[in-house]
This record gives structure tokens, sequence and C-alpha cells, in this order.
């Protein structure tokens, strides 16, 4: 009698050789989800677009930490934070954010009541380039933990 896995599939592949072959398949993709996001965006990243906001903290092949700054009045130039992050405010600040033809496309605004306590949020990678303007009164101090490890 043959266990289920053994079963015959397709000519002369069993379920353990389809296991395989799916799983070499998933690692492939995964591999192919962790490359480095695609070129076009290159120009935009932010320690090339807007190295004056960014400062680089840490990195290597899993993570990028950036120091994220920005004073009030000051608009930072088109960027794009191409994978996803957790992002920890510090001070925050009420910024704008434009796409490249200039329409607003968020806004963030402190939470009122704001207490001196760092919040921290998920955030997903930008699929465009946008900048950021502080049209408030306070400095937006923040740490971005890229994951490049979960490239899209």
């Amino acid at each position: 009698m043959r266990r289920f896995y053994e079963v015959e599939v397709w000519k002369g592949t069993s379920m353990k050789k389809l296991t395989v072959i799916t799983l070499i398949f998933g690692l492939a993709a995964t591999i192919g989800r962790a490359s480095t996001p695609t070129e076009k965006l290159a120009d935009y990243f932010p320690l090339k677009a807007a190295p004056e906001y960014h400062r680089q903290v840490f990195e290597n092949e899993f993570v990028l930490a950036l120091d994220v700054s920005i004073p009030p009045g000051v608009t930072v130039p088109a960027h794009v934070h191409p994978w996803p992050a957790v992002f920890i405010t510090l001070q925050p600040a009420h910024l704008v954010f434009r796409n490249l033809a200039a329409e607003v496309v968020r806004e963030v605004r402190p939470p009122v009541g704001a207490t001196d306590e760092p919040t921290v949020e998920w955030r997903e990678p930008d699929s465009e380039p946008a900048s950021v303007t502080n049209v408030g009164t306070t400095a937006l101090r923040a740490l971005r933990i890229e994951l490049k490890f979960l490239a899209r």
C-alpha cells in the first residue's frame, strides 16, 4: 500500500518530488522579492534625493536605519522609501506630502494633546516619489527602520 505522498500525480512524478519542486520555486520567489527595488526609482532613494534630511545610522543587507529630521517651513525634495518600515516619531510635525504632479497625496498632523512619548507605526513602501513639506512650527524628528528583506 502506498502512502499519500507516494501517489503518482504526473507520470513518474511523486508527491515528494512535487513538494521539493514547490519549495524550490517558493524559495526562488522569496529571494526574487528581496532583490533591490527597481532601478528607475534609484535616483529617488532618500540618501541620494534628500540626504540633508535623512542620515544613515545603520545599514546591512537586511535593514536600513535612517535618522529623519525636517525643520519647520522646509520642503524635502521628492524621494521614495522603497521598503516597508517601522517608523518611530520622536517629535511630531504637521507634514504635507505631494506627488511629482504637486498634488497633495497625504497630510499628517501631530496628535492633539501630544506627549513626549515616541509613537511607533508600520509604514508600507512608497508607491511613488513625493516631496514633504513641514508646514508646522516644530521640527519632525524620527527614526525609520526600513526592512530591505521584505522588498516587494
